[in-house]
This record gives C-alpha cells, sequence and structure tokens, in this order.
C-alpha cells in the first residue's frame, strides 16, 4: 500500500506556524515601538492614551494583514 503525502495537514501545519510567527512579530514589534518612545521621552509611563493607541494601531495592522 503506497501511502501518498497529507497535503492538507501538512499545509494546515504551515499555516499554523505562520500565524505563530505573525502573532510572535506584532508582539516584538509593539514592545519594540513601545520602548523606542519610552526611551525617547515620547511616552511616558503615565500616558495611557499613548499606549491605548500603539494597542490599538498593533491590532489594526495585524488584522489588516490576516486579510
Amino acid at each position: 500500500m503506497v501511502r501518498e503525502p497529507d497535503y492538507k495537514k501538512a499545509y494546515e501545519i504551515l499555516n499554523h506556524a505562520l500565524e505563530e510567527a505573525v502573532r510572535v512579530l506584532q508582539k516584538a514589534h509593539l514592545r519594540t515601538t513601545s520602548n523606542i518612545k519610552l526611551d525617547t521621552g515620547e511616552l511616558t509611563a503615565d500616558d495611557e492614551g499613548e499606549w491605548a493607541e500603539l494597542y490599538v494601531k498593533t491590532a489594526q495592522e495585524y488584522a489588516d494583514h490576516c486579510k
């Protein structure tokens, strides 16, 4: 009996890996952006509005990427 490759399963594994990679990169992007803004003084720890804006922007970029 010949076993054919399970292309669907391979695709699902690859797709999951790509989704995880995008999630990790988005998280790193948010953290890096926040740290740069904190280091330059553009953002302070008390500036909640800016933090919220960064989270919203990152979420929108992620959503756009997933389309």
